[in-house]
């Protein structure tokens, strides 16, 4: 059933799996004429995600398994086509520690929820950020965040806890295996703006805190793929933590 109750076709969603197929097929063919053909494709699929969840017409979830769906089965096309009609030879870059402007989708898990009256249900995130390197290995960077996180009462869904966020954060990365591979760790501090609050269940403003870990591809010397995971810290109603698992892409200039 849908958030707003009219039907129950929820789960997965479709406009989410056409959007990032979509923004799958853009970055294949046209990253290597700018990397910012990839962020921008992925920050419009992130943005058909959040306003399918804003609206009510999907939880979290099901805009995360669209995603995955999308995703998944553009790359098992790719795949299939390669073995019939091979791939252009890149030379692939060493991974720099370049300024980029990076466009993630992230899932929130919670854990060590209280049993209480309210509990928070699995939440998506989708986050615009920019990096400046200060060496080699390290830099700043600040960001911005949309989230939601649907809110149930005694099992019941009652609404969406929607917020905007501001962070700044700082990272050290270093190349790994044949130096195409980044491994980065990264530490995130802002606040959050809580917009929409069903039944008041937590407070207009929230501290944001994440520590997370990210292993990164290099696919052209101006773009990079890759993942994290990490533990995600606000100030939740009856809910101590999240696992933050993202997937990402980077645009380096």
């Amino acid at each position: 059933m849908r958030p707003d109750r009219s039907d129950n076709r929820s789960f997965p969603s479709r406009h989410s799996s056409y959007a990032f197929t979509f923004a799958s097929i853009a970055s294949h063919q046209l990253y290597e004429y700018s990397p910012f053909w990839v962020t921008a494709a992925h920050t419009a699929a992130n943005a058909v995600a959040m306003q399918r969840v804003l609206a009510e017409r999907h939880y979290p979830g099901d805009v995360l398994a669209g995603a995955a769906l999308g995703l998944m089965s553009t790359e098992i096309g790719y795949a299939v086509s390669r073995l019939f009609y091979g791939s252009p030879h890149r030379v692939v870059p060493m991974a720099d520690n370049l300024p980029g402007l990076t466009a993630e989708t992230s899932a929130l898990i919670n854990f060590g929820c209280h049993k209480r009256d309210y509990a928070l249900g699995c939440g998506v995130e989708s986050s615009l950020r920019l990096s400046l390197p200060t060496s080699d290995h390290c830099g700043l960077g600040v960001a911005m965040h949309l989230r939601s996180q649907p809110v149930f009462s005694t099992g019941s869904y009652v609404g969406m806890l929607n917020a905007f966020g501001l962070s700044l954060n700082t990272y050290a990365t270093t190349a790994i295996f044949d130096g195409r591979w980044a491994l980065e760790g990264r530490v995130s501090g802002g606040l959050l703006r809580c917009f929409d609050r069903p039944c008041g269940v937590s407070a207009p403003w929230s501290y944001l805190l994440d520590l997370s870990a990210g292993l990164s591809r290099q696919l052209s010397r101006d773009l990079s793929v890759g993942g994290r995971v990490g533990c995600d810290l606000t100030a939740r109603p009856h809910s101590d933590a999240a696992v933050l698992i993202s997937f990402f892409t980077k645009a380096q200039f």
